[in-house]
């Protein structure tokens, strides 16, 4: 169901009359939340009728550092960043293409650009008082080695709670393996020397309202 910012904020005001216990409003994707102006406007139009609420969202990090201070006056609590790597070759093949003010990067340099971005980005977050989480896809071709130095340097930029998620094998990932038991579990133990772990995750969608466990679609 596609809402405009409008309607999306009158179903929030909705829920939250019909469940006065709902206290978060989270905005993910598809898509990129920082790249459509719906984002803004949506969450301020919240804002304005519920100061209580807590905001938090799902974004890429390749825009963050430039709206960390829109995300502050809207007193957005959390940030989850999906970040897989600290490797540039790495990243051209996670990503397909990105946009960079307008230009249409691709290759070596789009990933250097994104990795860059995403490592400012969390550091100027984490500076504003902005609690950062990091979900990392572990995808045992490409990355298996990369997430060990990624939690050190996360850490370093001041996340604080990393995700490592097993990829599930769809679309341009179909033909990859997913890891085994025992890959999750050596890599959160070895990133776990450098930031805490997130290891309860449940593949969960977006497009829900209620309490986790008693949520209905939307």
């Amino acid at each position: 169901m596609i809402l405009t910012p409008e309607a999306a904020a009158a179903r929030t005001m909705s829920e939250i009359k019909r469940n006065p216990l709902l206290r978060i409003v989270a905005i993910s994707g598809p898509g990129e939340p920082l790249a459509n102006k719906e984002t803004f406007e949506t969450l301020e139009r919240i804002r304005r009728n519920h100061e209580e609420l807590a905001f938090c969202m799902s974004t890429n990090g390749i825009l963050l550092e430039e709206y960390v201070d829109w995300l502050v006056a809207m007193r957005v609590e959390t940030i989850s960043i999906s970040m897989s790597t600290l490797n540039r070759r790495t990243a051209s093949k996670i990503y397909e293409w990105a946009k960079f003010r307008g230009g249409l990067m691709k290759g070596r340099k789009m990933g250097s650009r994104i990795v860059e971005s995403q490592l400012l980005g969390i550091a100027r977050a984490s500076r504003a008082g902005i609690i950062v989480k990091v979900n990392s896809i572990l995808i045992p071709e490409l990355n298996m080695y990369d997430i060990k130095p990624l939690a050190k340097e996360l850490s370093k930029a001041g996340a604080t709670l990393q995700n490592i998620v097993p990829l599930i094998p769809n679309d341009k990932f179909s033909s990859c393996r997913p890891p085994t038991r025992e890959e999750v579990r050596k890599a959160r133990s070895e990133a776990s020397v450098f930031i805490k772990q997130f290891s309860h995750c449940k593949q969960c969608r977006s497009d829900v309202v209620g309490i986790p466990g008693c949520d209905e679609v939307l």
